[in-house]
């Protein structure tokens, strides 16, 4: 390496200050990190969460939750509370309730749509009482991570959305991530 990197010496002690910052660290220590503007005050985000799920249920619902629908919103509720996922949940439902507010149009999709919960808050459409949903295949205990909730915004006022996103919780605290995907002769054909 010294060979290769003869006109930049500093690069190799770069390198080494990296080496000893980063000794002890392992990428299992990191852990997901929410808002806590998503939280009602005095809540926990597992309170604040089954208290938004009674509330949109009582909405969709009001003359009362079916009773299977609201063994699947027990169900769910568990599970998430039991993984630690409510701050998740919440805070992609306020994403997706900033759009609604304003008239944007957003629809959940992906697995998301197994789950009775994303369907209540309205951050997907496919109806549980019509659909058998297996929330399994959205959640589950042996993953080891939340979810994937894949929301798409109107196109024309998706900026719109991101612009909330950094006013709400700031530019240091958000980011966006993007896939780029390379199509090769036989993945084009695929496809």
């Amino acid at each position: 390496m010294a060979r290769l990197f003869a006109h930049h010496p500093e690069a190799l002690d770069s390198t080494l200050r990296v080496l000893e910052a980063t000794r002890g660290f392992s990428l299992d220590q990191l852990r997901h990190e929410y808002p806590d503007e998503i939280l009602e005050p005095g809540r926990t985000p597992q309170q604040t969460f089954a208290r938004r799920m009674a509330e949109a249920a009582a909405e969709r619902w009001p003359r009362g939750v079916p009773e299977d629908i609201q063994a699947r919103i027990d169900h769910e509720l568990q599970l998430i509370a039991q993984l630690g996922y409510a701050p998740y949940f919440l805070t992609v439902h306020e994403v997706v309730r900033f759009a609604r507010d304003k008239g944007i149009l957003c629809q959940g999709r992906g697995s998301a749509a197994n789950s009775t919960c994303c369907y209540v808050l309205g951050i997907t459409a496919v109806d549980p009482a019509k659909h058998d949903l297996l929330f399994e295949r959205f959640v589950s205990a042996s993953r080891g991570e939340p979810p994937d909730i894949d929301v798409d915004f109107e196109h024309e006022r998706r900026e719109e959305v991101i612009q909330s996103i950094y006013q709400r919780y700031g530019r240091h605290r958000a980011a966006i991530a993007g896939t780029v995907i390379r199509y090769r002769a036989r993945s084009a054909i695929r496809e």
